[in-house]
């Protein structure tokens, strides 16, 4: 059976994965599918026959089982379904990353956290940020920064005082505006032995905050301000973001005075 015949099964009524996803919980008979979902009798026995045309679904004395076949096209979809449920929900973060190497899996978003600038509120990501940061229970934090934010250095300042090492990588350009601002507190803050600062040679327009477990993604748009923010604790998510860390951590170089 081509693939794109049984995606267009599936997409052409939402019944059927409903049925398919109770049928994944065990056997039922078509009244039981019926009265479970306020379902037509008749809309329930057909798609059900359906199911067994398509080898999907099995029928022994009037109730129905997934076949295995039937199961794994069950959780296949299932899990395309809530992908594109997420991506939809996460649009505002996802239009403003570069490209889909800087994109995780919608997958690894299940429980994370989106907060969005709007117009009632543009700061919200920021504020939302540094309340995350200062909260963060950690003894090292990895960060790139594509920006210079007051906000955001007070907010790693105070884990600094705790004993908090930060390594932040940066793009040239800001590393070099920092300096121009202010030279001596500049000479001074890259001297402290809680912070390795390093020079990236390209801008880039993602942040990210790495702590132990947890980690927070930052999308801005063309004139770097934070449009949103994306707070995680998956394990996948935490893998990839902390390889994309060092890929830019590895194309840098440190800054020493």
């Amino acid at each position: 059976m081509p693939a794109d015949d049984a995606v267009q099964f599936l997409a052409g009524s939402s019944d059927r994965l409903a049925l398919l996803t109770s049928l994944a919980d065990g056997p039922a008979s078509p009244s039981e599918l019926a009265s479970e979902r306020s379902l037509s009798r008749r809309s329930v026995q057909r798609n059900l026959a359906a199911f067994v045309d398509r080898g999907w679904a099995e029928t022994d004395g009037g109730t129905y089982d997934l076949t295995v076949t039937g199961a794994l096209v069950a959780e296949k979809h299932a899990a395309y379904v809530a992908d594109l449920e997420r991506v939809d929900e996460f649009a505002p973060f996802f239009r403003h990353l570069p490209d889909r190497d800087h994109t995780p899996d919608p997958a690894w978003l299940a429980d994370a956290e989106l907060t969005v600038s709007t117009s009632e509120d543009p700061q919200a990501p920021v504020h939302r940020y540094v309340t995350r940061v200062e909260g963060l229970d950690t003894g090292r934090i990895q960060m790139l920064s594509p920006v210079l934010s007051r906000l955001f250095h007070d907010a790693h300042a105070s884990l600094a005082i705790e004993g908090v090492h930060t390594d932040l990588v940066m793009p040239a350009a800001m590393v070099e505006r920092a300096r121009e601002r202010n030279p001596i507190e500049f000479k001074g803050v890259v001297a402290v032995d809680v912070l390795t600062l390093y020079r990236h040679p390209e801008p880039f327009s993602v942040g990210l905050t790495l702590a132990d477990d947890r980690l927070l993604m930052a999308a801005y748009d063309d004139e770097k301000q934070l449009q949103a923010l994306v707070e995680s604790a998956n394990p996948a998510f935490h893998a990839w973001a902390s390889a994309l860390f060092d890929r830019y951590q590895e194309s840098a170089e440190r800054v020493r005075r």
